[in-house]
């Protein structure tokens, strides 16, 4: 029996001992142990039938049989279930990388038999010879811990601790496509130290949804390029934090020894749509920490271009991929599920702050935009909740909380009656009021915390950042809620409270705003300071239309001279910005704040000439235009008509009107007119459809101008014959400036 000492699939040693068998034994130890007949295809056959089946190791009964202890055989069975797993993983992630293990070449590994038998050893898979890293790491990733939170379409393999330790990220076929093309997007390594490198971006942006005092991740980590077989939403939330902190520089602060000499705004606006288009957009990418962090830093960029309706919509699209992770109900003790090997579970974002941020960003655009709130759910600021976070950090969360109360009593309060909507209002009023003074006195005296931007830490140019941030935000909010009771009847006593509240946090988010821009003068900065700094600079100009304001004694005189110069020096900053960074938000601002300051002159709006010669003209685009003309109250209401009609025909934007606002007169303190130039209109433009309306007019708004004296109000007039009448829904700040805040603003002032 010459070729019974070959039958060993484990190499038998044919200079092994040899056992004296009877004589026409010709089965194998295995067969023999199960019991079933040995059977061999032919007579040069090393193998039997049964264990070429079974995948387990032939041996002659003329060798010894050396059976493995018993934990030994327990391992080899737990390895073979492994093994099979393996097997069928790898076939469904990457197929084609694997080929049947060829005679002559040393085996990987070996494991159990099939039939989980102590004494066998399955055909071991090979690699092919260009993948041979990826397939010996991919034992190594079962022992990963963070294994456990790896995307479904994404296996990443830690290569075996002998190489260097690194983790090689295997990606599907389609995915690989889009992370080499958002990789080509960065910039050069040397580029994105240097800007990391300035300022205290970087570190805002580390803290952004942990907060300041939470974990976060190292300041190194965002400045390193992912390797290209990182996980698309890994990629796209590495550049965007790139992204970020390029928006937050100053042109005199871009290091001059960048390689890339592209401008900045198109280079960052060309990896944002690229980050848009190739991640945002597609549901599949999006389901974990990275993708959801993507889209909120998504978001905060275009509300810092000032694009705060592509912001919302950006929102928007957070909440729901936030609403289907569980992301509101999921407990801070469990991390979020991650697609980077390397993410630290103690530093990755929690659920609670992300839901939160997504709150509080959510509501404040939608506050700006008269729009609805995403979600009425306060969770974030439970009891229990607050009372273990820090004093600003619970303060941001009360804030959010009366942001959603605003914007729901702006919404009904055109359902219920005035009385309720005002006891709304000052509900509201008491809930802002316990929030400031949880904070202590000594916390607002001083927004004050001096921090020299040369000298100080990032640490503590970020918490001055937040101290001031927080303190214009309650401001704002003190203004929005009292601004549809500003312009009421001066006889009416009881609005007084609301008239001089609007007004003293209008001075109080000034001041602010001036120190914020001490720190920081990019124009992308914090773009909502912008906006609270005209939604204060307005309301403080147009709170002089109030007769008690244009006394001519020395208190009042004093005060007023005051604002005017607070009013002036804040102007004066946004237009150096506009001209530093030729911002066209920024340089509108300042237009529009030059434009209302005849309101505080007392000499141009003296009783004996009966007001300004000419009114003040406020274009709000595709709305109209509003004139601003205060009233002599002692003037006659013949005069008073005649005045507003001539003021009103003299700055006509356009030869036609159209729209029908009636003017009317009551006693000598409400008087109200606005041309009726409908007979101006080619009667065949009227017979033509009508053209659609912008967004945000409503039809109250022209009737609520018309009910204050000091008002007239002339609609835009599109040009039928133009396809594009009104911007895109979710234009580019270029196209709509302040993308109908505006609008928003005036219509709560005559909600």
């Amino acid at each position: 029996m010459p070729q019974l000492a070959n039958r060993s699939l484990s190499g038998g040693d044919p200079e092994a001992k040899r056992r004296k068998i009877r004589k026409g034994t010709h089965s194998c130890w295995e067969c023999r142990r199960r019991k079933t007949r040995c059977q061999y295809a032919s007579a040069a056959a090393a193998v039997c039938v049964g264990c070429e089946a079974r995948g387990s190791v032939c041996v002659s009964q003329e060798f010894p049989d050396e059976q493995p202890s018993t934990s030994e055989r327990g391992l080899s069975q737990r390895l073979n279930k492994v093994e099979g797993l393996l097997e069928k993983l790898v076939d469904r992630l990457a197929p084609g990388f694997y080929t049947p293990d060829q005679p002559g070449e040393p085996a990987l590994t070996s494991s159990a038999s099939a039939e989980d038998d102590p004494d066998s050893s399955s055909d071991v898979l090979r690699p092919s010879a260009t993948d041979v890293q990826h397939i010996r790491g991919i034992f190594d990733a079962l022992r990963e811990e963070t294994s456990t939170y790896a995307s479904s379409h994404t296996s990443y393999v830690p290569t075996p601790a002998s190489t260097e330790g690194e983790v090689v990220p295997i990606l599907p076929a389609k995915y690989a496509q889009v992370s080499k093309a958002l990789h080509a997007v960065f910039p050069c390594q040397h580029d994105i130290e240097a800007i990391m490198a300035v300022g205290s971006s970087a570190y805002f942006i580390a803290s952004f949804y942990n907060g300041i005092d939470g974990p976060c991740e190292p300041l190194s980590s965002i400045s390193k390029i992912p390797p290209v077989t990182s996980h698309p939403a890994f990629l796209a939330k590495r550049l965007m934090q790139v992204i970020n902190c390029y928006q937050k520089m100053t042109p005199a602060a871009i290091p001059q020894d960048l390689v890339c000499k592209e401008p900045f705004r198109p280079q960052i606006s060309r990896m944002v749509n690229a980050v848009s288009d190739l991640v945002i957009s597609n549901d599949d990418l999006v389901g974990s920490a990275e993708g959801l962090e993507t889209i909120g830093l998504v978001s905060l960029y275009h509300a810092n271009a000032g694009n705060l309706r592509k912001s919302w919509l950006s929102l928007r699209r957070a909440f729901s991929v936030a609403l289907l992770m569980g992301v509101d109900k999921w407990p801070d003790s469990k991390p979020l599920r991650s697609v980077d090997p390397l993410s630290d579970p103690s530093t990755r974002s929690r659920a609670s702050w992300v839901w939160f941020r997504l709150n509080f960003s959510d509501r404040y655009l939608s506050l700006l935009l008269g729009l609805s709130a995403a979600s009425e759910s306060d969770s974030f600021a439970e009891a229990d909740v607050l009372a273990q976070i820090a004093p600003e950090e619970r303060l941001s969360r009360l804030h959010a909380v009366i942001t959603a109360k605003i914007i729901k009593r702006n919404q009904s309060s055109h359902k219920v009656g005035g009385d309720t909507a005002f006891g709304t209002t000052q509900a509201i009023d008491c809930d802002l009021e316990l929030a400031a003074k949880s904070m202590g006195a000594e916390w607002w005296q001083s927004p004050v915390r001096h921090a020299d931007p040369s000298t100080a830490t990032p640490y503590e140019l970020v918490r001055a950042h937040a101290h001031t941030l927080l303190q214009m935000n309650h401001q704002h909010l003190l203004i929005l809620l009292h601004l549809p009771y500003m312009m009421r009847d001066p006889k009416e006593r009881r609005w007084d409270y609301s008239k001089m509240t609007c007004l003293h946090a209008s001075r109080e988010l000034l001041r602010t705003y001036l120190f914020f821009r001490q720190l920081n003068q990019a124009a992308s900065a914090c773009r909502h300071t912008d906006y609270g700094a005209l939604t204060a600079g307005m309301t403080l100009l147009l709170g002089y239309l109030d007769p008690n304001l244009r006394s001519r004694d020395a208190a009042t005189a004093c005060q007023r001279n005051a604002d005017r110069e607070l009013v002036c020096t804040v102007r004066d900053v946004m237009k150096g910005i506009a001209d530093n960074e030729e911002d066209k938000l920024s340089r509108e601002t300042s237009d529009i704040i030059t434009r209302l300051l005849p309101l505080t002159d007392v000499d141009l709006m003296s009783e004996s000439r009966g007001g300004l010669e000419s009114a003040v003209r406020l274009e709000i685009p595709y709305l109209g235009t509003i004139n601003i003309n205060p009233v002599n109250r002692r003037m006659p209401p013949q005069r008073l008509h005649q005045r507003q009609q001539n003021s009103g025909s003299s700055i006509t934007p356009a030869s036609t009107i159209y729209g029908d606002v009636r003017g009317y007169a009551e006693d000598n303190s409400l008087q109200s007119i606005a041309a009726t130039n409908s007979a101006s209109i080619d009667p065949s433009l009227q017979q033509s459809p009508q053209p659609p309306q912008p967004p945000q007019v409503t039809s109250s708004f022209v009737t609520l101008l018309g009910e204050d004296p000091n008002f007239s109000f002339q609609q835009f007039e599109p040009d039928l014959c133009s396809p594009c009448q009104f911007p895109e829904l979710a234009a580019d700040v270029d196209k709509w400036t302040f993308q109908g805040y505006d609008a928003t603003f005036f219509e709560s002032l005559f909600s």
